[in-house]
């Protein structure tokens, strides 16, 4: 029995500290990566952060000029998301809710604020 309880616990252990390491990683996912994957990130910690309640996470692709990013989704009540970082100014990114801008600023600004806390 006690065999029984001492692998239980180092199982759990086990499983404890490989979700801690999952959760560091995850954390300095949105500073790493590739273009598509940053926008993404900026996208939903500004749909976060806004308090927007997100029905469809916004879907990005990589445009034909392969630096422009846009992004669609669709709040709880239906409204549409839509987010763009273009070529000429990679580092802006807009992002929209119907006709509102939530977000209109640095790309990187949105990634080091999420990254920091």
């Amino acid at each position: 029995m006690r065999g029984r309880s001492a692998w239980a616990a180092a199982l759990a252990l086990t499983v404890a500290l490989a979700a801690a390491g999952c959760s560091q990683i995850a954390a300095i996912a949105p500073v790493g990566g590739d273009r598509l994957a940053e926008v993404r990130y900026a996208v939903n910690d500004i749909l976060i952060e806004e308090g927007i309640d997100i029905l469809v996470a916004p879907v990005c692709t990589v445009g034909a000029d392969e630096v422009t990013v846009a992004c669609e989704g669709s709040t709880r009540d239906e409204r549409a998301i839509d987010a763009v970082s273009e070529a000429a100014s990679s580092d802006q990114i807009v992002v929209r809710v119907d006709d509102e801008v939530v977000y209109e600023g640095s790309l990187m600004t949105v990634l080091e604020r999420g990254s920091s806390g």
